[in-house]
């Protein structure tokens, strides 16, 4: 059976956890290079229970993080995809920065990705990845 309705989805947001929205929000705007979309409450005399963070055109990238205390705590997994120069370049970039734990070194895998992965300041894991092969954004 096909569902056509489906056919519509055009984006995909996923929700990570985050022990403290204001380290969460710092990590990714001060050290990945994300763009902070919002935080909420708003209210900067109240502690942040969301945010939400994202890069790439028309926030192709966008991850939303809740607070969670350290009892309910789980981190996550994400894949990110990035042109094909840039993936080499921004591996270079976070490699020089402190406070970056690459926990996968950059490497070709046999299901024709060439990828790295990063562990956040929670434990979350964020994998930047190109194809190898059928074309990326950004390829000359």
């Amino acid at each position: 059976m096909s569902l056509e309705i489906l056919k519509s989805a055009w984006k995909v947001i996923p929700m990570f956890q985050s022990r403290s929205i204001s380290l969460t929000v710092k990590f990714y705007t001060e050290k990945l290079g994300f763009e902070l979309a919002s935080v909420k409450p708003e209210d900067e005399s109240s502690q942040a229970t969301f945010c939400s963070l994202f890069i790439g055109k028309k926030a192709d990238a966008n991850f939303y993080f809740s607070r969670a205390s350290n009892e309910d705590f789980n981190p996550s997994h994400a894949m990110i995809a990035l042109g094909t120069r840039q993936l080499d370049e921004y591996y270079d970039y976070l490699g020089r920065l402190a406070g970056i734990e690459i926990t996968e070194e950059i490497e070709d895998t046999p299901w024709g990705f060439r990828q790295f992965t990063i562990k956040d300041n929670d434990g979350n894991l964020l994998t930047f990845f190109k194809f190898l092969e059928g074309g990326n954004p950004g390829q000359e």
